[in-house]
């Protein structure tokens, strides 16, 4: 009887193995997609994080580079130089770093270009330490020297205390010379002439007939005097009181005795501190009135002579 009772449960078995392995099934294919998931999940993340930090680091970079920049500026502005060319060298740079930071500024998102210009920024810096040790260099100089210019002032002044006593004599000794070395004339003497068709001169006290105004006298010998070329100025002054002139339109002017003044006509002469006799002509250029002429010759500033004629 046992034996019957359990031959009709046999055909029951294989059924539930299939339901079991289903079940297997199922839960191996979540288990996959969960692992897939899980995985997908996990990169996405590793690639949020990363793109934030990279963001952050940008961030960080752009921050720390403006500082830079701005810290570079304040030391410019710190530095005192009174060298004019070093002073617009240093204007050139900060020029140079103002246009950084609004590159920075305009490219604060661009990780390649923030990149390029923190390169740029540090050879700016570069620049300025060098600038900085030069400047260093000319303060620590000029420190010195003004401490070499401290321990000298009292000599200095003794020393400028005698410069001014020798230039006094110097001035006095110039114009001793100056006075000394002025061309002495005698026997000066004016007239109007007129030349004839032979070239020969012949004086004249005629106002209508005078063609030329001649003036002569005789330098003496001066071995103070610096030999060469001298010039004699010579000033004819009219009845009327006026200087005549060249003709030229354009009156010639001169100094004599502390003033500018016209001059009628000038004579360049070769002297060599000997004596020698030496004429001055004037060519007249207009009608003269009649009445007394009176002539000056200068030379060196300094009236060596005077004469006069009478015309009629």
């Amino acid at each position: 009887m046992s034996d019957q009772k359990s031959t009709p449960s046999a055909p029951g078995k294989p059924k539930s193995d299939s339901k079991n392995r289903w079940m297997w099934i199922v839960i191996a294919i979540l288990l996959v997609l969960s692992a897939v998931l899980g995985i997908m999940l996990m990169n996405k993340s590793q690639t949020a994080d990363q793109q934030l930090t990279e963001i952050l680091q940008l961030e960080n970079t752009t921050l720390t580079l403006k500082s830079d920049l701005q810290e570079m500026l304040i030391q410019y502005d710190t530095v005192t130089v009174a060298n004019e060319r070093m002073q617009a060298e240093i204007q050139a740079q900060q020029d140079q770093i103002k246009d950084l930071l609004k590159q920075v500024e305009k490219h604060k998102d661009d990780a390649w270009i923030i990149h390029k210009l923190k390169k740029e920024a540090g050879t700016l810096r570069e620049i300025m330490k060098g600038y900085l040790v030069t400047i260093d260099s000319l303060n620590t100089l000029n420190i010195n020297l003004r401490a070499d210019k401290d321990s000298l002032s009292k000599e200095l002044s003794k020393v400028s205390k005698t410069r001014d006593q020798l230039a006094t004599k110097a001035t006095d000794l110039e114009k001793i010379v100056t006075k000394g070395s002025v061309l002495p004339i005698s026997d000066v003497m004016a007239e109007a002439i007129r030349v004839r068709g032979s070239g020969k001169q012949s004086s004249t006290n005629r106002a209508n007939r005078a063609e030329m105004i001649k003036v002569c006298g005789r330098l003496g010998e001066n071995k103070i005097a610096k030999p060469g070329k001298k010039v004699l100025y010579m000033r004819i002054i009219s009845p009327d009181a006026r200087v005549l002139d060249d003709g030229s339109g354009d009156p010639k002017t001169f100094k004599f005795d502390g003033v500018s003044g016209m001059y009628s006509v000038k004579r360049e002469i070769d002297y060599q501190n000997e004596p020698q006799d030496v004429c001055v002509y004037y060519t007249v250029n207009e009608e003269l009135p009649t009445g007394q002429y009176i002539v000056e010759l200068y030379e060196s500033e300094t009236k060596i002579g005077v004469a006069t004629f009478d015309l009629r």
